[in-house]
């Protein structure tokens, strides 16, 4: 039916000439369904007709989007349109009457689907819910703008790990059977580096499904956990998640978790949360109503203890696999590469939409292999784009080529640091001084999101912060509350290790906070950002761009826990070593595999 309609409201867009078109766009500005927000304006006006069909889609539904479609036609007098579009509705009513939607490649009978006929209300209850969704959505657009240039989302590239036997994946495809097994995965990761892209793909399944456009018929529901708001959730039991989720107190609960085989829980930024210690590996709670801290409540749909036919799609950073791993159930592993060559270029010329200043920066970044292979990653082509253009279009020219990572943060958050032309030399450093203690003090505790009153403590209250940190309300049941995030979980790790920088003595507290970081979170951003801000060739540039000197005490300090940290992993990785040649050198049965990370 879906299939049908999208057809025929692509087919009747394409009929209205550039004047009608312009009258129907001016329309949506006010949608005849007022339960429904307008489409953006950014979004609607640059839409040609095929990219207005998804757009509709991907806001409103298939149904609803049809129907707003026929009012909007018949307010602009194009009645024979309407009509038209009218007679396709009523036939894919009348097939979807007279057909069984979930025949089609569902497999044999299931016993479920004669009660889910004889109670409609449930499917009443997944179009409101799916309302919901596009709604909620929509709140998550701001989010998502650095890697939608020019309003588009672009391709991410995606490589299958090793329980997937196939050269390529898609979206459509991650939750398809293996080609050597008809099991389809319950539990899909995406990995990949900071700003590769994983929360946007995430997203991407998110309004796919809620369009129905991704796995028609395969989910019900789909339940979105931002790991960095569930960081503020306190006690809860899977039924009170659900209907946070679902944002309705009234939403069936009980008819819900009836099929969980329908459900998919997408957790977003799993290393983000406060996950699971050592002592909590395990979940010994069976039901749903019991009350438990949202950490254990997630281990134990992670661990299938919880639902245990319930598809999980986790996003994670490489760091956090380690921990995640043991938890895990038969896994696919899926690889987040980001953007090809292609997709880059395309990216710059679609952030400028001038082709003199996107050929200027894009010919920028490709004199540098360094620079051109981390514009794989969205948000870094994304931090380039704003400080070139910021550059071009006060007529400067960079006079320095960038050579990594840390170079792109410090070109950014020089340029864009939080100030006022009437804010003196000290202001600035002030500013920057609060915005590198609330991140250090986030990174320290596990906090990602702050409240007003954490701006406050750090003097941060009255500074345009907007470069830096975003601002949103926070997800359903924490009463509303206005939260603050870094733009994105690097920016936080980078002023966290600038923290360190700012500080003329590190005092005893810190030192033990430097020591832990650099001990469990070798891999970190923040280790990474520090080690690289410390090398002798940053040095000029940190007393450039920000006015420090960085002190010889904390050099000493940072190369003392350095030594101490590579000891520790040179061991370890002896002792992996010597473990692989002991089993290499020992009878092991053919069906055994064995992977030792490296």
């Amino acid at each position: 039916m879906e299939t049908t309609l999208r057809t025929v409201l692509m087919k009747i867009l394409e009929d209205l000439i550039e004047e009608e078109l312009k009258k129907f766009k001016f329309q949506l500005e006010d949608p005849p369904l007022k339960e429904f927000g307008p489409v953006p304006r950014g979004q609607l006006h640059p839409a040609q007709p095929v990219d207005l069909a998804e757009l509709l889609i991907g806001h409103y539904g298939v149904n609803y989007a049809v129907e707003v479609t026929k009012a909007v036609l018949e307010m602009i007098n194009h009645r024979d349109l309407a009509e038209k579009l009218g007679q396709a509705i009523e036939k894919a009513v009348k097939s979807q009457k007279t057909e069984d939607p979930d025949q089609d490649d569902q497999g044999p009978e299931d016993p479920n689907r004669k009660s889910q006929k004889e109670n409609p209300a449930i499917n009443d209850y997944r179009d409101i819910y799916k309302a919901h969704m596009r709604e909620k959505l929509l709140a998550m657009d701001e989010e998502d703008a650095p890697f939608r240039p020019g309003q588009r989302y672009l391709q991410l590239q995606l490589e299958p790990l090793s329980q997937c036997n196939s050269s390529s994946i898609s979206l459509e495809t991650l939750f398809d059977s293996d080609t050597n097994t008809s099991n389809a995965p319950q539990t899909v990761v995406l990995q990949g580096p900071a700003g590769i892209g994983k929360s946007t793909l995430a997203r991407k399944v998110l309004q796919g499904w809620a369009a129905g456009t991704l796995y028609p018929g395969r989910f019900d529901y789909l339940f979105y956990i931002g790991c960095q708001e569930a960081n503020f959730l306190r006690e809860s039991s899977v039924d009170h998640l659900i209907t946070m989720l679902c944002g309705n107190n009234n939403a069936p609960i009980t008819d819900i978790l009836k099929q969980p085989q329908k459900l998919l829980f997408v957790l977003d930024g799993l290393d983000e949360l406060q996950f699971l210690s050592a002592e909590q590996s395990t979940y010994s709670h069976s039901t749903v109503k019991e009350r438990e801290s949202v950490h254990v409540l997630l281990g134990g749909l992670i661990q299938k203890e919880l639902l245990p036919q319930s598809t999980l799609l986790i996003t994670i950073r490489p760091p956090g696999l380690e921990k995640l791993e043991p938890l895990l159930m038969h896994p696919r592993h899926v690889k987040v590469l980001g953007f090809s060559q292609k997709q880059k270029k395309e990216y710059f010329y679609l952030h400028f939409m001038n082709e003199d200043l996107a050929k200027k920066a894009f010919d920028f970044i490709q004199k540098s292999k360094a620079i051109s292979d981390e514009c794989c990653a969205p948000l870094i082509c994304w931090i380039i784009c704003c400080w070139m253009k910021q550059r071009l279009e006060q007529g400067k020219s960079p006079t320095k080529a960038l050579k990594n990572r840390t170079d792109i943060y410090m070109a950014y958050i020089s340029t864009f640091l939080p100030t006022e032309k009437s804010l003196s030399k000290p202001s600035q450093h002030a500013a920057l001084q609060g915005l590198c203690s609330l991140a250090a003090e986030g990174i320290q505790r596990q906090k990602v999101l702050f409240t007003e009153g954490d701006l406050r403590r750090h003097s941060l209250d009255g500074v345009d912060t907007s470069a830096v940190l975003n601002v949103s309300g926070s997800q359903a049941g924490l009463g509303g509350t206005m939260l603050y995030s870094f733009r994105h979980l690097s920016f936080q790790e980078f002023f966290s290790a600038m923290f360190y920088l700012l500080e003329e003595k590190i005092s005893d507290k810190e030192s033990q906070n430097l020591k832990e970081l650099m001990e469990k979170q070798e891999a970190s951003g923040t280790v990474q950002f520090l080690h690289e801000l410390l090398k002798k060739e940053n040095e000029k540039n940190l007393e450039l761009k920000f006015d420090l000197r960085v002190s010889l005490p904390l050099k000493k300090e940072v190369e003392m826990l350095r030594r101490r940290v590579d000891k520790m992993r040179n061991a370890l990785s002896q002792m992996r070593k010597n473990c692989e040649e002991r089993l290499t050198n020992r009878p092991v049965s053919a069906s055994l595999q064995i992977t030792i990370d490296s």
